[in-house]
């Protein structure tokens, strides 16, 4: 029997819902990079009925809309500090509306605009050069950014981030993206099919077994800026992203360090043991009914339908068995991070030692604990500690281990 799915040890309370309670965390613990306060967070759970996904989107969007005009109110009378908090604020809070919508409806589309508007309004207030990216990848453009601390063009180490299944380029920006620009790193972030812009722009491209296919075409663009140098590219995956990057690392060279956090061999047997596997019982027949009749059902089938372009839950488990590298992990030869938190479930863990055990390259592992605060999936309840660690690791790194 497939062990059961969890997110975390940690638990706010706020919720008797785990997922929303898990989803609460996250939101919070943006707060010390100055993506969230507490008060807002707080006053907005407060608002929201337990499970009730139309009732989290509409909270979050009226305190996301409320925060942003806050923010324009402050830069147009020249506060730049507060106004970039605040646009930070109320990206992250469209992005947690987003979460919740559903892709048959255009509100889920206009949060995620305004997350993306808030972000580059804040990044514009940072100080460092920045630029938006437009990446070429068959027949599509992958969007991304690409951050530098400034100083001119000499070549920098660079680290590339690459989300999983539904945090957003933005979001990802924050657990480690400004420690690093302050470290002289340059930051460049982007997404592939099926990721949270690509779902939006491009809706009949859905997640890709072989991701390493759009990964290499990022690490073409980087490696043809004269401020990248090649010897030091770094790649980090986060959530799904662990088996996004650790697909990468398999196949692509060039890219000389990865950190994965969690490593994901198999994608499979990572998701059996949720709750999706109950809707997976349910006769297709019975969809459009239960997800008329219960929100979070509709929410369910629209949104991993859409991100791996299956219309059941039963179609998508299938495909999610193309999504492996069991067997491969010994072709992994750059400097590898292995990170984990120990409230994520046997079965992240398994995975993670089974990924530690088999690459061939340097490596390393990280267990975070409940004690530090950061036992969740993602760190999300202490995403500093985590920043600290990757960078730390970085330092240290055997940049030429790849070749």
């Amino acid at each position: 029997m497939a062990e059961e799915f969890k997110r975390a040890g940690l638990r706010l309370n706020l919720f008797e819902n785990e997922e929303f309670d898990f989803q609460m965390v996250r939101g919070l613990g943006a707060a010390c990079m100055g993506a969230a306060t507490l008060g807002e967070c707080l006053v907005t759970a407060g608002r929201i009925s337990d499970g009730d996904v139309l009732s989290w989107v509409a909270e979050w969007a009226a305190t996301a809309s409320r925060v942003e005009k806050q923010a324009g109110e402050f830069e147009r009378r020249g506060v730049k500090s507060a106004s970039r908090d605040a646009y930070l604020r109320a990206s992250m809070y469209w992005r947690a509306a987003e979460y919740y919508g559903f892709f048959s409806e255009p509100a889920r589309r206009e949060h995620w605009e305004s997350s993306v508007r808030c972000f580059r309004k804040a990044a514009g207030l940072m100080g460092y050069p920045w630029e938006v990216l437009e990446i070429p990848f068959q027949d599509v453009k992958l969007p991304g950014y690409f951050f530098s601390p400034g100083g001119g063009e000499r070549p920098r180490p660079t680290l590339m981030l690459l989300s999983g299944f539904d945090g957003t380029m933005e979001e990802m920006f924050l657990g480690v993206g400004p420690y690093a620009l302050e470290e002289g790193y340059n930051i460049m972030m982007f997404e592939g099919p099926g990721q949270a812009a690509m779902c939006h722009l491009y809706p009949d491209r859905p997640f890709m077994p072989d991701f390493e296919k759009p990964v290499s075409a990022a690490v073409d663009y980087a490696l043809s800026r004269p401020d990248v140098d090649p010897e030091r590219l770094a790649l980090l995956g986060v959530s799904l992203g662990g088996y996004f990057a650790a697909r990468a690392v398999v196949h692509d060279k060039r890219i000389k360090a990865c950190i994965l956090n969690s490593p994901i061999v198999d994608m499979y047997p990572y998701f059996a043991g949720s709750a999706l596997k109950n809707l997976a019982e349910l006769p297709e027949a019975d969809y459009e009914s239960a997800m008329q009749a219960v929100p979070i059902i509709r929410w369910v089938v629209e949104t991993f339908g859409r991100r791996f372009g299956a219309g059941t839950v039963p179609a998508m488990f299938e495909k999610m068995k193309a999504f492996s590298i069991v067997g491969r992990e010994g072709e992994i030869t750059c400097a590898t991070l292995s990170l984990v938190g120990e409230g994520e479930g046997e079965e992240a863990q398994r995975q993670t030692a089974a990924f530690y055990e088999g690459v061939s390259g340097p490596k390393a592992k990280h267990v975070f604990t409940a004690e530090e605060g950061a036992d969740a999936h993602c760190q999300v309840g202490n995403q500093p500690l985590a920043g600290g660690v990757i960078l730390a690791w970085l330092k240290e790194v055997d940049w030429g281990a790849a070749t």
